[in-house]
């Protein structure tokens, strides 16, 4: 292809805020590391002068996604500007344009961005120049730079410069409306008129169709159809009917819940910097994984992924793909593991298919915790339904699975992503039996192992006071189940740890434990008793409270007297020095809040 003429003609593709807290969040995974190893395409950004320092360090993350989403031998230099932009405009921005000829006959027919155009040739077009431009709205107080997701009341800049970035790749349709009446192209030579091979559509344009009720698809750049310019067309513009008819933007839809294909925004009002070059709203709304273009963003938003059919129409517009848009076009995609039978442990691992992959045999590979995969499972891909596989008595642990394939004419492939869970006991629950005759509990705990656990595996049980502070060990049993006697009425919380001899461990879900009592305060002890030295109590409060303890000796003298904080149900041990005090019977009373007393007695020896 020839290069006919290009001007730095900007495309104001402007994203507005929406003013509803949305709560969305997604990010990419490990969204807070860059991952150089993954980069296919140098983006260059130059920031004006009054740029902010935190705005800078937002831009990049999004330019550090697009980096790896798609892929150019010639870096893309993109101008970011700060300004005033007014209303509810957040940013826009839009590429170097150019007028090429495809089928070399001498005349231009298409407007294409400079980064794309790079990237298809291999040759730096703008010989240095910028080929995007870039405007975020200096004006707006409710910026979130920030690397986590945006709170509420606040737009996500990162994820609105993902937005612009994806526009600034040609993602620009070159369509007019004015009065009814519909056209595309560029006025490249400036004398105020589109003409001659200025009426020329982009890639974009290209793949757009409006689809009539109970009529068949009739594309826009068709002049049979639309003639350049028309009212024709202007209706077509303005119909809420138009759709990206690319077959890889198709395939792209086919993996999400919107429409198929992919449904544009054209309202029956045309919106300029909205229309045509924007997913529908309505289709795609913030919690859809495909919701990066549409024309509004809602605050409290954070949406840091193209998504299956942005890539797919930069694919179908020509753009060679990195590996985060890649996954949604190789043979096998989307792997996802979900609980078969939680009783037996089992998962089941499913998967899609690209309508054109021609496999004999999948390969189904587990990870151990974080040891090496191995190849557990292999599969006549004709004796399959459906894509999907169930994988019983797993056994206790952590596992990863990825999954493996051989086409027909003998080459593999292998999944981008892996997907991980954890198989755990079951049926975690506890009992509190009998009493004793100092109202102590029994607590029964028991759990089951899912099938194809190891005899190696031994548990440990684990005990805390109350429902904060830290777990402490009581026993180590291969049994799936422990009796703890003489408990202290109070709340309790029992784990089980899994352990494997190996280093590896996980642990169930706490699960409480209340052994009442009567009364507002309950003292157990003293322990040991007769006393020599020290003295041990353990108190119970039935609500948080301060509690005095005092101990008298035979005469009515008070010998000893401290007020605690006792937490509710919280059993809390106090001791008591008793090695200067003279044999003898000793009262211990323990009074709280409410003013009723507890007494015990107590019996020193020496």
């Amino acid at each position: 292809m020839s290069y006919e003429q290009a001007l730095a003609t900007y495309q104001d593709c402007g994203l507005r805020k929406l003013d509803l807290d949305m709560f969305v969040e997604r990010l990419p995974k490990g969204a807070l590391q860059r991952a150089p190893a993954n980069q296919t395409a140098t983006i260059e950004v130059t920031y004006s002068d009054s740029f902010p320092a935190d705005a800078q360090a937002a831009f990049q993350r999004a330019v550090d996604i697009w980096e790896t989403h798609i892929s150019s031998p010639v870096p893309i230099r993109l101008n970011a500007e700060w300004e005033p932009l007014g209303g509810n405009t957040l940013g826009a921005a839009g590429p170097r344009l150019g007028l090429i000829d495809t089928n070399d006959d001498g005349s231009g027919d298409t407007i294409i961005g400079f980064p794309l155009l790079d990237a298809l040739t291999g040759t730096d077009q703008s010989e240095g120049g910028f080929d995007m431009v870039a405007r975020f709205n200096s004006q707006r107080s409710d910026w979130h730079f920030g690397e986590g997701p945006a709170p509420a009341g606040t737009i996500d800049f990162t994820s609105v410069v993902l937005h612009e970035i994806t526009h600034g790749l040609n993602y620009v349709d070159v369509f007019n409306y004015n009065n009814g009446t519909g056209g595309y192209g560029l006025d490249f030579d400036s004398d105020g008129q589109i003409d001659g091979e200025e009426r020329s559509p982009g890639p974009f344009g290209r793949l757009l169709v409006e689809d009539p009720p109970s009529s068949p698809i009739r594309v826009l750049t068709n002049e049979d159809q639309f003639p350049n310019p028309s009212e024709a067309l202007g209706d077509a513009l303005t119909s809420d009917r138009l759709f990206f008819d690319g077959e890889q933007a198709i395939r792209g839809a086919e993996q999400g819940d919107g429409p198929v294909p992919p449904m544009m925004y054209a309202p029956l009002f045309f919106q300029a910097g909205s229309s045509i070059a924007h997913l529908d709203e309505s289709a795609y709304p913030p919690e859809s994984p495909n919701a990066l273009m549409t024309p509004q963003i809602g605050t409290a938003e954070t949406n840091r992924l193209p998504g299956a059919v942005v890539c797919g129409q930069m694919k179908d517009m020509g753009w060679p793909l990195g590996t985060g848009c890649q996954q949604f076009f190789r043979d096998v995609f989307a792997l996802d593991l979900q609980s078969a039978n939680t009783a037996d442990g089992s998962r089941t691992l499913s998967w899609s298919v690209g309508a054109d992959a021609n496999i004999d045999e999948y390969l189904v590979d587990r990870m151990y915790f974080d040891g090496e995969f191995e190849t557990i499972r292999e599969i006549d891909a004709s004796s399959l339904e459906e894509p999907s596989v169930t994988l019983d008595s797993l056994g206790l642990g952590v596992f990863s699975f990825r999954l493996r394939w051989v086409r027909s004419d003998g080459s593999q492939g292998t999944s981008l992503e892996t997907v991980r869970d954890t198989v755990n006991v079951d049926n975690v629950a506890t009992e509190v039996a009998g009493r004793d005759e100092q109202g102590r509990g029994t607590v029964s705990f028991s759990w089951t192992e899912p099938p194809g656990t190891p005899s190696s595996v031994r548990y440990r049980v684990e005990r805390r006071l109350g429902t904060s502070g830290s777990f402490r060990p009581v026993t180590t049993t291969n049994q799936t189940s422990y009796t703890a006697e003489r408990q202290t009425p109070g709340r309790y919380q029992y784990r089980v740890r899994a352990e494997d001899g190996q280093g590896n461990s996980i642990v169930s879900a706490s699960e409480d434990v209340e052994v009442d009592f009567d009364g507002d305060v309950y003292a157990l002890g003293p322990y040991p008793n007769p006393v020599r030295d020290r003295a041990t109590f353990e108190l119970t409060a039935r609500e948080t409270q301060s509690v005095t303890v005092e101990v008298f000796n035979s005469l009515g003298q008070r010998m000893y007297s401290e007020d605690r904080t006792v937490d509710a149900n919280v059993p809390t041990r106090i001791t008591i020095d008793a090695d200067t005090w003279g044999s003898g019977l000793y009262v211990l009373r323990v009074q709280g809040e409410s003013g009723i007393t507890e007494t015990q007695n107590m019996l020193v020896v020496r």
